[in-house]
């Protein structure tokens, strides 16, 4: 086998396509790979001059993120066609349709190196509420996608645990890179954001220096644990009357708030509600403590990102957030669900300067050490050098026999419905 030359990524969503792998393609271009990513159809004009600036080639395939039978056939055969089109030495697949399709398409064509990424567990997600039927479908999904896939690497040490114990994958096969995170943060963004941008910033939220803010940055699903900041907010308010509760982010549809949440968010005190920004970087800033009460994440980016500016969090003990700090050292962490627990740690940073000052320097400190982009992308670097000429070792050939069969049916099909 040749050395590789060639890499496809794949996600379900456009914004997982900023979020996650924008600044990693163009290091992978610099290295001098030849990348390709695929993302839906009409990605924002933020993510396309994004994928555009690193230099990478971008493929439109429209997902269904749910269960879609008809649709995802569709997706399938098409997911087929540029995989044989762009015949990958290397194809990292991620997020759970994009997974599951480029998984079965790379294994179809024989892809020589084929490598899952797992974000998060979507069987966590379904484990409640209007999902939890589909539960089992969602776990043979998992399973099949980790089986199509040669290595698999997880987001968090606490996720990868998860998924070998709920079965989706040999605990031989499923590692994760560093301390986690998809490719690192840019800590320097973070730690030195731009002084005229934060003070803009401060005006337009009418937050001067010096004001007490909790931060809490995520969709308002209950997953993320905004409910029990809801119902903790009244309890921090009446113990420091003068903090503000900035939020950052917007309303979830497929995930409303119970009717306690709801009304707890339109009555609650000194709230200021803010749409998500690409780049966080001059709103941390203005950020007392910032906290992530969620259930459940893959990993805490948004603590990461918080802590290289300094900003100590108040964590839950779930998994995919505990990752994300070191109780005591660089955060504090409160048991998932303890609505008064998080009220007390809030109200204990936002009065203890001297003890929120410590955590934050510690935080940033840590956050450096462990997940800047820097760091992650070399081991990324190594990773896909390892598992090639793990790959070089076993491999039998680069296509199998009944590849071209499955590319030329994907490409009849694709073309007779244009």
């Amino acid at each position: 086998m040749k050395k590789p030359r060639t890499i496809l990524y794949t996600t379900t969503t456009a914004i997982a396509a900023l979020a996650f792998f924008s600044e990693h393609l163009g290091h992978l271009r610099r290295q001098g790979w030849d990348v390709h990513f695929v993302t839906p159809s009409e990605p924002p004009d933020q993510v396309r001059r994004a994928i555009q600036a690193s230099g990478a080639t971008h493929h439109s395939l429209e997902f269904a993120r749910e269960i879609s039978p008809k649709h995802d056939l569709r997706s399938l055969l098409e997911m087929i066609r540029i995989v044989w089109k762009v015949r990958p030495d290397v194809i990292n697949f991620s997020t759970p349709k994009a997974g599951l399709l480029g998984g079965i398409a790379s294994a179809l064509l024989g892809t020589p190196l084929r490598v899952y990424f797992i974000h998060g567990l979507r069987s966590e997600t379904a484990a409640t509420g209007k999902l939890a039927l589909l539960r089992p479908v969602l776990m043979l999904m998992e399973r099949l996608t980790c089986w199509c896939a040669h290595e698999v690497l997880c987001v968090s040490p606490s996720n990868r645990d998860e998924a070998v114990k709920l079965g989706m994958v040999p605990d031989q096969k499923i590692r994760v890179l560093g301390a986690g995170s998809p490719a690192g943060i840019p800590f320097e963004r973070y730690a030195h954001p731009d002084p005229q941008a934060v003070a803009a910033a401060r005006r337009e939220l009418g937050l001067p220096e010096g004001t007490p803010v909790v931060g809490f940055v995520a969709r308002m699903a209950p997953q993320k644990g905004i409910e029990e900041l809801l119902l903790a907010w009244p309890l921090v308010h009446q113990r420091v009357p003068n903090a503000k509760f900035l939020l950052v982010g917007t309303p979830d549809p497929a995930n409303p708030l119970s009717e306690k949440a709801q009304q707890a968010f339109e009555t609650a005190l000194n709230l200021i509600q803010v749409k998500f920004e690409a780049d966080m970087s001059r709103l941390y800033p203005l950020m007392t403590v910032h906290t992530l009460p969620s259930r459940h994440e893959g990993l805490g980016m948004v603590v990461l990102e918080a802590a290289a500016n300094g900003v100590p969090s108040v964590l839950t003990d779930a998994s995919g957030v505990r990752d994300a700090g070191v109780p005591g050292v660089t955060c504090l962490q409160v048991p998932s669900g303890d609505v008064e627990a998080l009220a007390d740690a809030l109200v204990q940073l936002l009065t203890n300067q001297p003890l929120r000052e410590k955590l934050g320097q510690q935080a940033q400190a840590w956050v450096k050490q462990h997940f800047a982009q820097e760091r992650l992308w070399g081991l990324w670097d190594e990773f896909y050098a390892q598992a090639w000429e793990k790959r070089r070792r076993r491999a039998r050939a680069d296509l199998r026999p009944w590849a071209v069969g499955a590319a030329a049916l994907a490409l009849a099909l694709t073309r007779r419905r244009r």
